[in-house]
C-alpha cells in the first residue's frame, strides 16, 4: 500500500470516538424511522378521509416514498445496532483494549483552540 492509500479516518469531529459516533448514527436512524412511521400514519389518515380521486394519487405517491425511506433508516438503523452493540460489548472491548483507536477520542491537531 503506497503512502496515499493509507488513509487515516478525518471525519470524527474533536472529543469523538468511533464507537461514539456509530452510537450516535445509530440513533439517527432510529429516529429518522420513526419519524418517517408518524408521517406515514398521517398519510394513511389522510387518505382515509379523502374522497377526491387526484389527491388520493398524489397521497398514495407520497406514501410509497415514505414507505420506501422507512425501508432504508430501518435497515441502516438495524445495521448500526448491531455495529453499536458489537463495539461495546465487554468482550469486544477486552479484545480490542479501551487504548484501541475505536475507543479513543479524536483531536484534530490542525485545530487552533
Amino acid at each position: 500500500m503506497t503512502q496515499k492509500e493509507q488513509k487515516d479516518p478525518s471525519f470524527l469531529v474533536d472529543h469523538q470516538s468511533v464507537a461514539s459516533l456509530v452510537g450516535q448514527l445509530h440513533e439517527y436512524f432510529k429516529d429518522s424511522c420513526s419519524h418517517y412511521e408518524i408521517e406515514r400514519s398521517r398519510i394513511v389518515s389522510l387518505l382515509h378521509s379523502t374522497t377526491d380521486e387526484q389527491k388520493e394519487q398524489e397521497l398514495m405517491s407520497t406514501l410509497r416514498k415514505v414507505d420506501t425511506e422507512i425501508s432504508l433508516f430501518a435497515v441502516l438503523s438495524d445495521a448500526l445496532a448491531i455495529a453499536d452493540r458489537t463495539l461495546h460489548t465487554r468482550i469486544t472491548m477486552n479484545e480490542l483494549g479501551l487504548d484501541n483507536e475505536v475507543y479513543r477520542m479524536h483531536y484534530d491537531p490542525n485545530k487552533q483552540t
